[in-house]
């Protein structure tokens, strides 16, 4: 079947490292917090001429955050892949869902505990990442990567760079050591565990199949 590359690309890398991430976060998290924790991971692989996830993180007023990180844990929240709920944030006078690992986040990732052994070193520096700052919350977040004095791909405080620039864009990385980066087989896998409903279908149509109760196309 393989990767149709006419269509862009959905780059499943991403949705399985937030999962990793809220699978061994010990609390829950919103989309900022969430944000900053996957930049000090792409910042700290960036270093390292490695990728792992593939957001390309921008400066906003709070901090480093790509909007497609918002987009992409509502849609796992929405397939039941992570527990939400709505709370009132002050700072941003609205508001915001906080998420949480749930029974399907930790059977997803024990179904594919194969791939995540393949690319062990990157999951090794995000459960690093995790076990130094999963307990900040995004204020905490905020001040330490603020703190820092080489961040992103021009090596300076996260203040020099302008609102709105590309910080870091970890696919800009040439010739990198390793890479994240799924195959067409593990592609079309993910495609469908990460789908409820095709694989819904798919187990309907197996059944068919093994009863007899072919269906005309």
């Amino acid at each position: 079947m393989g990767v149709n590359y006419m269509v862009r690309r959905i780059d499943y890398e991403d949705l399985i490292i937030d999962l990793f991430i809220f699978e061994h976060l010990e609390r829950q998290s919103a989309n900022m917090s969430t944000g900053k924790l996957i930049f000090l991971f792409e910042d700290l692989l960036y270093k390292k001429n490695m990728v792992g996830a593939h957001y390309k993180m921008y400066r906003y007023k709070m901090g480093p955050y790509n909007n497609s990180i918002s987009t992409h844990l509502k849609n796992l929240a929405y397939n039941g892949f992570l527990y939400y709920r709505d709370n009132y944030y002050e700072k941003a006078g609205k508001d915001v869902k906080i998420y949480q690992g749930n029974p399907n986040t930790k059977k997803f990732l024990k179904d594919i505990d194969e791939l995540i052994e393949e690319n062990s070193k990157v999951f090794n520096i995000l459960i690093d990442v995790l076990n130094d700052f999963g307990k900040m919350n995004a204020d905490e977040l905020k001040f330490f990567i603020y703190s820092l004095k080489e961040t992103g791909r021009s090596g300076i405080p996260i203040e020099k760079y302008h609102i709105f620039e590309t910080i870091l864009n970890p696919d800009s990385l040439i010739k990198p050591i390793f890479n994240f980066k799924l195959d067409e087989d593990w592609y079309d896998t993910i495609d469908i565990m990460l789908n409820p409903r095709v694989q819904a279908r798919l187990i309907e149509g197996i059944k068919n199949v093994q009863s007899g109760n072919l269906k005309p196309l």
